[in-house]
């Protein structure tokens, strides 16, 4: 599960209230619900995912010449089924025909006993229907995300809170000859971006 505004503004000790069902902060009406949104989704984007973190069915295609099929949409829960569409195919399982990892289907050489030649570079020689991503009820999500989330909400939340209270809403200020300029976001939270991609949660998928 995600962090919650509420768990948010108790970390920024920012007072907030129920508004139209989003929390929003009582002395100026910021969503914080529409913030930890668009967290998650800056978040999807740094780490690859096109397609975000919840648990979905995708289908992907893949074309031959390679015997690792990274997915876009990892982890893997279940795959439906791996098809060889120049064959008009299924793969088996049982006939060790593929081996499922966390965030790749592995299709074995053609020096093992497989009914396809995987130097075959035909374009989108595979399909792959598999279900994948986080869900609270299957594979929950990895501490490190919720916590470098809860992280970067709380100072984006910390800096708009200043902003609103302090200088109007303005990305800088000036007090005689002192010109301070609000940290640019991305070298702000750059510590949080790294942790990401220490933890291995930055995809690099090659088709």
């Amino acid at each position: 599960m995600w962090p919650t505004a509420l768990e948010i503004g108790l970390a920024a000790r920012v007072d907030l209230e129920l508004d139209d069902g989003d929390y929003v902060t009582v002395d100026y009406g910021y969503n914080v619900t529409e913030l930890l949104d668009r967290v998650v989704a800056d978040l999807a984007a740094e780490c690859g995912r096109s397609l975000g973190f919840a648990e979905q069915e995708v289908t992907e295609t893949f074309d031959g010449g390679k015997h690792i099929l990274h997915v876009k949409h990892p982890p893997i829960v279940s795959v439906d089924s791996v098809t060889d569409n120049d064959a008009e195919e299924e793969l088996d399982p049982d006939d060790d025909e593929y081996y499922v990892y966390e965030r790749y289907i592995k299709i074995p050489r053609d020096t093992e006993p497989v009914r396809v030649r995987v130097r075959d570079t035909t374009p989108q020689l595979y399909t792959v229907v598999y279900t994948g991503g986080y869900d609270d009820d299957g594979i929950p999500l990895p501490t490190v995300l919720k916590s470098v989330c809860a992280e970067i909400a709380t100072r984006m939340l910390l800096r708009i809170d200043q902003q609103y209270r302090i200088y109007r809403n303005v990305d800088r200020f000036q007090d005689g000859e002192i010109t301070s300029v609000f940290p640019d976001k991305q070298k702000e939270l750059a510590d949080q971006y790294a942790r990401l991609a220490r933890a291995g949660l930055v995809l690099r998928v090659t088709r």
